[in-house]
């Protein structure tokens, strides 16, 4: 019983979303929670030859169905969070709203959308930086105040707690820590805290009930637009290319109309990834994207089917952090996941 909470390492796009639903199914999670942020990141996962994707659920439910709940420390867009609700079929009492949630508004993302400090840092522009600037100033409308998000409010506070007395329950953090206003290269930062007291927090869950914090480390970890990437060395856009290793944000680029390419580093910096550990309090790693280091390893799903080069790579992880890395994710399908232990059997 408890709660295992997934955070982002380094500067997101880590597969937290699918890390988050393997282990919501494995574990037959009794409810999946949101704690922070609002509808501003990308959380998506590949599904037989269809790429799901949310931006204000957490995606954790997608394969265990359990009840959603967006905790008072989200920011709510009411048209994206009804447009998710429609999509995926879940009838209200699926998918709750604490009541306290700060709402972003059209205004909100037209303001992003016309900041040149937005711009520069390139925002996602979906209006939650305003939004949770509003409330701070208390002045931002909040989900009770909105007629149509009345089926859906909740003290998640409340459900969070008595689930995890009942059982195991997720928390889904967001983007990365070090794009964490408190931990990050300020001004290129999001516009909360992401790591892991806040996703507590932000879902009002008794620090006490958790359990795990696993923390998602990217094999090549990536950046999307300004800012440092530590000391190691970055991969030039002509080498990703060779190597078939690209990765596109979800940010269009305003000038040309496309995509941007994230930046890829050659490795991890151990001295960032133990810092990353420290302020989450990460007891567990989930190494992803790792069929970009060794390629013979894509689509693997047992623990005997790694090679050389990525079981090297975890034991280094180990070595550096002290901290043991329990899952290995090879592929951008779904069920692409090696866990570490016997008590947790591959998906085929």
């Amino acid at each position: 019983m408890g709660a295992n909470i997934i955070v982002g390492g380094f500067w997101g796009d880590e597969a937290k979303g699918l890390v988050r639903a393997w282990q919501t199914y494995q574990h037959h999670a009794l409810g999946v929670f949101r704690g922070c942020g609002g509808s501003n990141p990308e959380h998506g996962l590949f599904f037989n030859n269809d790429y799901i994707k949310v931006n204000q659920l957490p995606l954790g439910f997608i394969l265990q169905q359990c009840p959603i709940g967006i905790g008072p420390g989200t920011a709510v867009d009411p048209d994206k969070f009804l447009a998710e609700v429609r999509r995926f079929r879940l009838a209200p009492e699926q998918a709750r709203v604490d009541y306290r949630c700060p709402i972003i508004t059209r205004e909100n993302i037209q303001e992003e959308i016309g900041s040149a400090s937005m711009n520069a840092i390139g925002s996602t522009m979906s209006g939650t930086g305003i939004a949770m600037s509003h409330a701070a100033l208390r002045t931002a409308p909040i989900a009770r105040d909105m007629p149509e998000l009345q089926p859906y409010l909740e003290d998640v506070v409340l459900m969070a707690n008595s689930l995890a007395a009942e059982g195991t329950i997720s928390l889904e953090s967001t983007q990365g820590t070090f794009l964490s206003r408190y931990h990050g290269d300020y001004p290129n930062v999001t516009s909360v805290d992401v790591t892991a007291p806040s996703a507590v927090a932000g879902v009002g869950l008794n620090w006490r009930t958790v359990e795990n914090v696993i923390v998602c480390v990217k094999a090549l970890p990536t950046r999307e637009g300004t800012g440092p990437m530590g000391d190691v060395e970055e991969f030039t856009f002509e080498e990703m290319e060779r190597l078939g290793i690209l990765e596109y944000s979800s940010i269009v680029d305003p000038l040309t109309g496309k995509h941007q390419v994230r930046r890829k580093a050659r490795g991890i910096d151990y001295s960032l990834l133990k810092r990353i550990i420290m302020v989450n309090g990460a007891n567990q790693v989930a190494l992803t994207f790792a069929e970009q280091v060794d390629p013979g390893i894509t689509g693997a799903v047992r623990w005997s089917q790694l090679t050389p080069m990525v079981k090297d790579l975890v034991s280094e992880i180990e070595k550096q952090t002290g901290v043991e890395v329990t899952l290995i994710n090879t592929g951008k399908q779904w069920s692409s996941m090696v866990s570490k232990h016997d008590d947790l059997p591959p998906i085929e």
